[in-house]
């Protein structure tokens, strides 16, 4: 059992990020960012339908805040 990661550590895994971010996108861009063990292990604690609309969805489960983008288009 990792410690939980802490916020810096969570802010660079999800660095780049866009929304919507679905659980799989946040493997994704935490593996690209090289996060470490327990960001990873805090990410697949998630159910596999967990899907975060914005930032402050994620700031809600993570206690982090990414600036993500939005795709145009998207709205």
């Amino acid at each position: 059992m990792s410690a939980h990661p802490s916020r810096e550590e969570l802010e660079a895994a999800f660095r780049g990020l866009d929304y919507p971010a679905p659980r799989a996108k946040l493997l994704t861009v935490a593996y690209q960012n090289n996060a470490t063990p327990s960001v990873v292990d805090r990410i697949l604690e998630l159910p596999e339908t967990a899907d975060f609309l914005n930032e402050d969805a994620l700031r809600q489960t993570f206690g982090a805040t990414v600036h993500g983008e939005h795709p145009h288009g998207w709205e």
